[in-house]
C-alpha cells in the first residue's frame, strides 16, 4: 500500500508536537485512488447524554472506605496490555501484535497463527521495546525499537517461519516505514530521519531480505552498506521535512517541508528528480496521496466550510474537483482513518462523540452490520483485512471494556475471537460513561465525557481528567485512568475544550493557541456539574499529563477556591521554556510557529507570564501533586523542579514522584503503579 510517512512522537513531543497542523496523527496507512463519488454522510451517531442529567438524590456521601467499597487493585488497571496495535498479514494467515514479554516492562512483537490461535513472541534487548512495525510480505515484519516508548532507533526483520531477527539498520538510526511494498517481494521505502544539526533525512529503497554487515549512520548523508541494504536513495529538497508520498508506481513524489519559516508541498518529477514547489496552501489544504493513475490527489481542507472535507485534485489543472466525503458537525480528519482495499477506498472510521464508521463499499457495509448483530453491546471496527478480501481483523470496545480483537472469515461467515487486551478486567464492575454537551459563556457548543462511580449517588467527589496535546481529544472508549478514579469512588470528567481535535473550525482550528481560554472552559464545565448537582463542589480535584498537567496548574492558581488538590504528571508550566527549548531541540518550525501564534519571549514577557500559571504560584491555595520522569527529552524535567521550588518557597504543601529512567511518562511497570498508588492517597487525604 502506498503511503506517506510523518514524524510523530518518537522525536518530538508536548504541544502536540507543532508538526503542521494534522500532521499530528500518524497517516502511514493513507493511500490511493477513489473508484466511487460522492461519499455517503456517517451513520447516525448514537444517542447523547446532556449536561442536564437526571438526579435522584442529591445527598452527600463521604469516600467510601477501603471496607465499605469493592477495591479493584491498582495493577489491574495499569498493567500493560495483553496485545495491542494488532494487524493481519497480507494472505489473512497470521496476526502480528505489541505485547509484554516474560511478565515484564519490555514490549516485544508477537505473531498468531490464525488457523491455530497460536502465538510465537520475540523482544528485542533489555531496555528496547518493539516500537512500531509493518508486514512487509506474508511471512516478513520489519520492526523498530524504542527506548521509554519515545526514542526510536534501528530497523529489524523478523521471518515467521525462520523465527530468527535479522539487524537492515543499526540503532544509532531513526528509521521510519514509509511504504512497505506488500505487493514487491524485493523493496520497501524506509526515512532515515535527521538526528540533529548537520545531519540530512534520506528516503532509502531497501532490499527486504537484506542483512546490514555494518553500522549505519547518518550524517550529511547515508552511510550504510548500500550493496547488502540500501538500493536507491532519494535526496529531498532542502529544509525540515514532515513526510514523504509515494506514488502507486512506487516512486517518492511528494514531500512537506519547512523551509525559511514557511511549510510547502513540493512535487519531485519523475523522470529527472529535480524538485519544484506544489501550488498547494498546507496551512489550508493536506494532502493523503495520489489515486491510482498518478494524476489525481486525494487532499482534505474546508473549502469554504466549518468541518474539513475529502476532495479530489486535479495536478494538471490545479484545482480542487469532486467532493469525497465530509461530515457537516465534525471534522473527520482530527481523529480519521482512511481505508483502503489496495488501491480503493472502501471507507472512513473517525470519531464523533461515539466512533463512526462510514463504508463506500456494500460488502462491507454488509459485514459491519453481520458484527454489529453478533457482538450488539459494543464498538466494533473493522480495522484491516486479507488482499483477498476475505479475512476481517475486528477491534470491539466499550466504556467498560478495553478492545478485544476478532476473526471475521467472509467465507465462513465465522466470527472468532483471536485475544482480549486484557482479560483480567470484569467489565460488569466498571463504571459507565456518558456523554456530555455544554454551551461556553462565548457560545461554543462543547463535548465530554462523565464517569460515574458505581453504587453512590450524587453529588460525587469529582475529578476533572484533562487530556494533554492540546490538539488530541478525549473519547469515550475504555479509560483506565478514569476507571480507576471512578471505583476509588470520584466522578470523572473529560472536558474536549477548544483547540481539541475532531470539532468544526471554531472549535479545533481557530483557537489552536487560546491556551487561557481553554482553561475556562475546563472550569465552566466543572461549575456546570456543581450546578446541576452531579459533583460535589466540596470535593473537586484536578489532575492532567503534558498539557494536562499545565491545565492541573491553571486550575490551581486561576481558580485558587474551586479545587481542594491538583495532580501534574510531565506537566508544563512556562511556556517561555517551551519556546526556547523548541529551538535548542531543533525543531525549527515548531519554535518558529510558537513565536508566531504565542509571541518572541524577548519581547513578549508580558504576555508568556499572563498564560504561564508558573508566574502565578502565589495565588495557589491547595496541595499539588507533581510527578515527572528524569530523562523526559521532550518537557525537560525543570518544569517540574521549578514548579516544586516556587510552591517551597511559598510553603504551598505539595509532594514529588520522580524517577530515573522514565521519559515521556511511566513505562516501567513497578513505577507507573507506584505513581498511582501515590495518587491514590494523595486524593484520599484531600478530598
Amino acid at each position: 500500500m502506498r503511503g506517506i510517512g510523518n514524524r510523530t512522537s518518537e522525536r518530538q513531543g508536548y504541544l502536540s508536537p507543532l508538526v503542521p497542523s494534522g500532521y499530528e496523527l500518524d497517516m502511514a496507512r493513507a493511500s490511493a485512488r477513489l473508484s466511487c463519488r460522492r461519499g455517503e454522510r456517517a451513520m447516525k451517531i448514537f444517542s447523547r447524554v446532556t449536561f442536564l442529567l437526571i438526579l435522584l438524590n442529591h445527598a452527600a456521601p463521604a469516600l467510601l472506605s477501603q471496607e465499605e467499597r469493592s477495591l479493584i487493585p491498582i495493577e489491574t488497571f495499569f498493567r500493560p496490555a495483553k496485545i495491542t496495535r494488532t494487524t493481519l498479514s497480507p494472505d489473512g494467515r497470521y496476526g502480528a501484535g505489541l505485547a509484554p514479554m516474560d511478565e515484564g516492562d519490555e514490549i516485544g512483537l508477537v505473531l498468531i497463527d490464525l488457523d491455530t490461535m497460536e502465538p510465537d513472541g520475540y523482544k528485542w534487548f533489555s531496555g528496547f521495546d518493539v516500537y512500531s512495525y509493518h508486514w512487509v510480505n506474508e511471512t516478513d515484519v520489519i520492526f523498530s525499537v524504542a527506548e521509554w516508548n519515545a526514542y526510536v532507533e534501528g530497523l529489524f526483520r523478523i521471518n515467521r517461519s525462520k523465527r530468527k531477527i535479522v539487524t537492515l539498520m543499526g540503532n544509532d538510526v531513526v528509521a521510519r516505514m514509509v511504504d512497505p511494498m506488500t505487493d514487491d517481494p524485493l523493496y520497501s521505502w524506509i526515512w532515515l530521519m535527521r538526528t540533529g544539526p548537520g545531519s540530512n533525512d534520506a528516503l532509502v529503497k531497501i532490499r527486504k531480505k537484506a542483512r546490514a554487515q555494518r553500522r549505519s549512520v547518518v550524517g550529511s548523508g547515508v552511510d550504510v552498506d548500500s550493496y547488502s541494504v540500501i538500493d536507491a536513495t532519494v535526496t529531498p529538497p532542502t529544509g525540515e521535512i514532515f513526510g514523504w508520498i509515494i506514488d502507486w508506481a512506487g516512486v517518492p513524489r511528494i514531500v512537506l517541508r519547512s523551509y525559511r519559516k514557511q511549510l510547502q508541498y513540493m512535487h519531485r518529477d519523475a523522470k529527472d528528480g529535480t524538485w519544484e514547489a506544489l501550488p498547494i496552501d498546507p496551512e489550508e489544504w493536506r494532502i493523503v496521496n495520489f489515486n491510482k493513475d498518478n494524476r489525481l490527489l486525494f487532499v482534505t481542507g474546508y473549502h469554504g466550510e466549518q468541518t474539513r472535507g475529502l476532495y479530489l485534485y486535479d495536478m494538471e489543472k490545479n484545482a480542487v474537483e469532486e467532493l469525497v466525503f465530509r461530515d457537516d458537525e465534525y471534522d473527520y480528519t482530527g481523529t480519521g482513518e482512511h481505508r483502503f482495499l489496495k488501491d480503493i477506498l472502501v471507507g472512513i472510521t473517525y470519531y464523533r462523540d461515539r466512533p463512526a464508521s462510514v463504508w463506500f463499499l456494500p460488502q462491507l457495509q454488509s459485514i459491519q452490520a453481520l458484527v454489529d448483530r453478533a457482538i450488539p453491546t459494543r464498538i466494533n471496527i473493522i480495522s484491516h483485512w486479507s488482499d483477498d478480501f476475505r479475512r476481517f481483523l475486528v477491534g470491539s470496545y466499550s466504556d467498560t471494556a478495553p478492545v478485544s480483537y476478532f476473526l471475521f472469515d467472509l467465507a465462513k461467515r465465522k466470527l472468532e475471537l483471536i485475544t482480549e487486551s486484557a482479560p483480567w478486567l470484569d467489565d460488569t464492575k466498571l463504571a459507565r460513561t456518558s456523554v456530555l454537551h455544554f454551551t461556553t459563556s462565548d457560545g461554543l457548543r462543547l463535548e465530554g465525557y462523565l464517569t460515574t462511580p458505581n453504587g453512590l449517588e450524587a453529588p460525587y467527589p469529582m475529578v476533572c481528567l484533562v487530556h494533554g496535546g492540546p490538539w488530541a481529544r478525549d473519547t469515550g472508549g475504555y479509560n483506565a485512568e478514569a476507571q480507576f478514579l471512578a471505583n476509588r469512588g470520584c466522578a470523572v470528567l473529560r472536558v474536549n475544550y477548544r483547540g481539541s481535535s475532531g470539532y468544526a473550525k471554531a472549535i479545533s482550528e481557530d483557537p489552536r493557541f487560546d491556551f487561557r481560554k481553554m482553561h475556562d472552559d475546563i472550569t465552566e464545565a466543572v461549575k456546570l456539574t456543581v450546578k446541576q448537582g452531579i459533583a460535589d463542589p466540596d470535593r473537586l480535584a484536578i489532575m492532567g499529563a503534558s498539557f494536562g498537567g499545565y491545565a492541573a496548574l491553571c486550575g490551581a492558581a486561576f481558580e485558587p477556591d474551586l479545587y481542594k488538590c491538583a495532580v501534574t504528571v510531565v506537566g508544563v508550566f512556562d511556556l517561555e521554556m517551551v519556546v526556547k527549548a523548541r529551538k535548542r531541540q531543533d525543531h525549527f518550525y515548531s519554535h518558529s510557529k510558537l513565536k508566531e501564534e504565542l509571541g518572541d519571549p524577548k519581547t513578549a514577557a508580558a504576555r508568556f507570564e499572563e498564560i504561564s500559571p508558573i508566574h502565578h504560584v502565589d495565588r495557589i491555595k491547595i496541595p499539588i501533586f507533581i510527578a515527572h520522569g528524569k530523562n523526559d527529552r521532550n518537557v525537560d524535567i525543570r518544569q517540574s523542579r521549578q514548579l516544586q521550588g516556587a510552591l517551597k518557597q511559598r510553603n504551598i504543601p505539595h509532594e514529588t514522584f520522580y524517577r530515573q529512567w522514565e521519559g515521556r511518562g511511566f513505562f516501567h511497570q513497578k513505577n507507573r503503579i507506584e505513581m498511582y498508588r501515590k495518587i491514590e492517597g494523595f486524593l484520599e487525604r484531600h478530598l
